[in-house]
């Protein structure tokens, strides 16, 4: 018994005819019957009886008919469902993407998602960078959002791997403590030396806050801070920031968190900025639904998104 034969099977039923089931199948009545014959014989068991008033089902064609229809009604189901996920609008994609651009950026990523395709089940992981740049490049995950102050060497090094778009770009600000709320906006880096600086481990695989930090304070000396503590986020920087125990710098995207007891501001001196990069395997075609995410993501950058002083 295959889907053929019952389909073949409920046009019968369905016209009350072989003539006008095998019409509307476009085949020869002879081979229609043929094939309900066999069906029968396969089943040991017999479907259909012929009367003056057409063909009629017996007990047992009752109930083959009934798990013909829910055979058609779900081969049709998926059908429908295959389409949906070979176009993107359905099936999952697991994104591993940077605390930073999830602030103010993702939100608004996911709204565009679930407009356009309301099917797809988005998975979304907050790793470490090196942690991200490695489940990309061992095919644990589709798609990575990392975070990088020059990514002119990370796709010096990473460019034949890995297809690298920019989905954000995120000025620098200066956090600070309630205590320095009355600094001017800019700041310089030199009024802040007597403070101690919260910045987040260094990555050997992404120039990041500290490299920048590194190159202003041996451009200008008399910026460098007394003291370095590192913290292991930005995030777990904050609360520290609020509670005066130092300053960090961090993307434009921090201000999204409202933390209360942190004031912002920009840096007189010229600093890079740091970008948002979409990263997924080059030798790895991207399925469907992965596609549609990565165009929401790419809309980052001309699409508005929650109103943050930059």
């Amino acid at each position: 018994m295959d889907s053929r034969q019952l389909h073949h099977f409920r046009t019968v039923v369905d016209h009350g005819s072989f003539t006008q089931a095998a019409e509307s199948l476009q085949l020869t009545q002879p081979s229609l019957s043929l094939t309900v014959r066999k069906l029968e014989k396969d089943l040991n068991v017999k479907l259909l009886s012929r009367g003056r008033g057409g063909v009629q089902t017996t007990e047992a064609g009752d109930y083959l008919y009934g798990v013909a229809t829910s055979i058609d009604s779900l081969l049709n189901t998926a059908a429908v469902r295959l389409a949906e996920i070979a176009s993107g609008s359905a099936g999952s994609v697991t994104l591993c993407s940077a605390p930073e651009f999830n602030w103010l950026y993702m939100p608004a990523v996911l709204r565009r998602m679930r407009q356009r395709a309301p099917e797809v089940s988005v998975s979304l992981k907050d790793l470490e960078p090196t942690a991200t740049l490695k489940q990309v490049l061992d095919g644990s995950v589709e798609i990575g959002i990392i975070l990088t102050t020059n990514p002119q060497r990370f796709r010096q090094d990473y460019g034949t791997q890995l297809t690298i778009d920019c989905a954000a770009e995120m000025d620098l600000r200066v956090a600070l403590p309630q205590r320095l709320a009355d600094l001017p906006d800019p700041v310089q880096l030199s009024d802040l030396a007597a403070e101690t600086w919260l910045l987040p481990p260094r990555c050997p695989e992404l120039s990041s806050l500290p490299e920048v930090l590194d190159q202003v304070w041996a451009a200008a000396p008399l910026s460098k801070p007394m003291g370095v503590q590192e913290i292991s986020t930005l995030q777990t920087g904050l609360p520290l920031v609020a509670g005066d125990y130092g300053i960090s710098l961090m993307p434009h995207t921090a201000q999204a968190l409202g933390q209360s007891g942190v004031h912002f501001r920009r840096v007189a001196e010229t600093l890079p900025t740091m970008q948002a990069l979409l990263i997924h395997r080059t030798d790895r075609a991207l399925s469907p639904a992965a596609r549609t995410l990565v165009s929401a993501l790419l809309s980052t950058s001309t699409e508005s998104t929650p109103a943050v002083a930059r």
